[in-house]
């Protein structure tokens, strides 16, 4: 791939604690014109961010990672870096999430299973404007 192309990617690190999510959701999004950065705890999430933070667009975060159980991972990594934009992809109802104060109101949310198409065309949306799905 050329140098160029990389640089017109969306940068997407997508955090989630299986692995086969992170593997099919990853390839899923590659496809679909995406570079993916992949983590499967918050540790490793954090690592990414100190490495690579500058280059990351949008963070795909589940709600219901071990060690990270309320949401927390979401607001340290765009606390550290505010350009990240979040994006929530849990199997967590919605309506709970936002009844625990998980996430807030206005927060992009997608409830598992995520359709690679709608998750693709947020991304591309948010990518594209500065203010929008800032937490």
């Amino acid at each position: 791939m050329s140098t160029r192309a990389r640089i017109n990617k969306p940068v997407v690190l997508l955090v989630d604690d299986d692995p086969d999510v992170c593997t099919v959701m990853g390839r899923m999004l590659d496809v679909r014109g995406f570079r993916v950065l992949t983590a499967t705890d918050p540790r490793g999430a954090m690592t990414i961010c100190e490495q690579q933070g500058a280059d990351i667009n949008v963070l795909i975060a589940d709600l219901s990672l071990p060690g990270d159980l309320n949401g927390d991972l979401a607001r340290r990594i765009t606390d550290a870096h505010p350009h990240i934009k979040t994006v929530f992809a849990t199997g967590v109802p919605r309506h709970i999430a936002l009844a625990t104060g998980l996430v807030p109101p206005d927060a992009p949310y997608f409830q598992k299973p995520v359709s690679a198409d709608a998750l693709a065309g947020l991304l591309r949306s948010l990518w594209q404007d500065p203010a929008a799905g800032r937490q």
